[in-house]
C-alpha cells in the first residue's frame, strides 16, 4: 500500500517496500522509493517515529548496497524535505 492510498501506514510500507527492492537487486526501484519517502512527511518505522532522512540512508549499514550508486550518493547528500 503506497502513501497515496494510506497517508497514515504508506510510508511505512513503502519503507519495507524500499529494502525489499533492494534486496532483489532492484536498487533503481529502491532508490525511486526512497526519493519519494524523502519528499513525504510521515512517522517511520525503520528509524520509528523518524522518518528516512538523507543522513539515516548515509550511516545506516543497511543501505550498503546502494553506495555505489550516484543516484543514491545524491540523496545522501540532500536535505530532507519533510
Amino acid at each position: 500500500m503506497q502513501s497515496s492510498e494510506d497517508r497514515l501506514s504508506g510510508p511505512a510500507f513503502e519503507e519495507s517496500l524500499a529494502l525489499v527492492e533492494m534486496i532483489l537487486g532492484e536498487n533503481s526501484r529502491a532508490i525511486s522509493t526512497l526519493t519519494r519517502l524523502l519528499q513525504t512527511p510521515y512517522g517511520g518505522w525503520l528509524y520509528s517515529p523518524a522518518p528516512i532522512t538523507p543522513a539515516l540512508l548515509k550511516l545506516d549499514p543497511i543501505w550498503d548496497p546502494l553506495r555505489a550508486d550516484p543516484a543514491f550518493q545524491k540523496l545522501c547528500q540532500e536535505p530532507s524535505r519533510h
